[in-house]
């Protein structure tokens, strides 16, 4: 593989994990290159910086911290090669980057669907809320459900845990039901 090519199909969480360097959900480590206990280096998609030590870099520069090596080992280490690959090698590689990009753009997209649709399942019950009378029972019904919109809309954006979100979207159906077609 080309130096590109390693760079397209690696990533830096990619180098961490392989070192048993975990991050948490705000990108940031404890820097294994001065060896710490609290995290003060952030990890970006194509590199990282320590705050603590001002190293930086790319995947490469990282490997050579780790391993003390030079660039040619470092790219080795992570599966490059100097010789001609043959024209197949390269094409069936650059399919697979492809689908990698589209698998991602897809999990993307469909977060950001589920973000949509939970959302406007909220303003829903908001709106039903302050265009009812009080203490009805569709009333009572949309306080509960918003309860627990906001609980799901917590648990997963705030405190980043996974949610159910075929259980979620089903509610959701059926809120959109209740609510829309009355």
């Amino acid at each position: 593989m080309t130096k590109e090519e390693i760079v397209e199909t690696v990533s830096m969480r990619d180098v961490l994990g392989k070192y048993g360097i975990k991050v948490n959900r705000n990108g940031m480590c404890c820097c294994p290159i001065h060896q710490e206990r609290h995290p003060s280096m952030k990890v970006f998609a194509d590199g990282y910086k320590c705050f603590a030590c001002n190293s930086a870099g790319d995947i490469f520069k990282f490997i050579q911290e780790m391993e003390h090596c030079d660039f040619k080992t470092a790219f080795k280490l992570l599966g490059g090669t100097y010789k001609n690959s043959t024209d197949t090698a390269r094409k069936c590689l650059k399919a697979r980057i492809e689908r990698q990009k589209k698998v991602k753009q897809r999990a993307e997209q469909n977060e950001k669907d589920f973000r949509r649709i939970l959302m406007g399942s909220i303003d829903l019950c908001l709106w039903w809320i302050d265009a009812r009378k009080p203490f009805t029972d569709d009333w009572c019904y949309a306080q509960n459900t918003i309860q627990w919109l906001w609980h799901i809309y917590d648990t997963k954006y705030l405190q980043g845990e996974e949610v159910n979100e075929i259980d979620v979207l089903r509610k959701c159906k059926q809120i959109k039901q209740r609510f829309v077609t009355v």
